[in-house]
């Protein structure tokens, strides 16, 4: 279904993929096949996604976001609840959830986020950008600001994590604050990082001369975990 103009949806289902270029709004929850937009969208309540979505306009739901392919936001978007999403998961606009962003295939954002809930993956999570996470970051490796540290460009504290930080593999964390905890094998504390709470990490620890640690890393057995 094309929607070039101006729109209105009523709830319900639609065996199809929605490609907005105009303005289009959602009266209830919806699910479609597929959904990309270049224009903007305004949700009343959820939305289910049976395939990919993307978006460089603008984008607002009131309830969740889920998704069975790729999600890619380059616009500015809000989603009012949790946004599950099966594949991949990249924002370079301006993103905003209030509550989970789940991404099972990995997690890329580099434009401007507030995550009000934890941010998870089964993969890579890579952060760049000016991001909030209000609850804790999990994935199998996890980079934040590491292109601050090739670039050389450290601004103050860019990235803030109110939670905790847990990497199966690496966490290499450049220009953040985090509240709480890191949990890593491999754990790379870059310039201008403030951890308040304690490192763990199981087989490698490397910490920058220019950061502020509340504690001492601790070496643990991988049982520990």
């Amino acid at each position: 279904m094309r929607i070039s103009g101006s729109g209105r949806l009523s709830e319900g289902k639609i065996n199809d993929e929605i490609n907005l270029s105009g303005s289009a709004k959602i009266a209830g929850d919806f699910e479609c096949n597929g959904f990309k937009s270049s224009g903007s969208l305004r949700g009343e309540g959820n939305l289910t996604v049976r395939g990919d979505v993307k978006s460089s306009g603008s984008f607002r739901i009131a309830g969740f976001l889920h998704g069975d392919g790729n999600a890619k936001f380059s616009g500015s978007s809000s989603v009012g609840g949790e946004v599950l999403i099966r594949g991949v998961l990249g924002g370079s606009g301006s993103f905003r959830t209030g509550d989970k962003v789940e991404a099972i295939e990995g997690i890329r954002l580099s434009g401007s986020a507030r995550v009000q809930g934890d941010l998870l993956s089964q993969k890579t999570i890579d952060i760049e950008g000016s991001v909030i996470i209000d609850g804790n970051i999990k994935g199998d490796d996890v980079f934040i600001g590491t292109r601050l540290m090739r670039e050389r460009k450290i601004l103050k504290q860019p990235f803030k994590v109110h939670g905790n930080i847990f990497a199966a593999n690496i966490a290499d964390i450049t220009g953040a604050l985090v509240n709480g905890d890191v949990r890593g094998r491999d754990v790379k504390i870059g310039k201008g990082t403030e951890v308040a709470g304690v490192i763990y990490y199981i087989d490698n620890i490397e910490v920058h001369q220019k950061v502020t640690l509340a504690n001492e890393p601790i070496q643990i057995q991988l049982d520990e975990e």
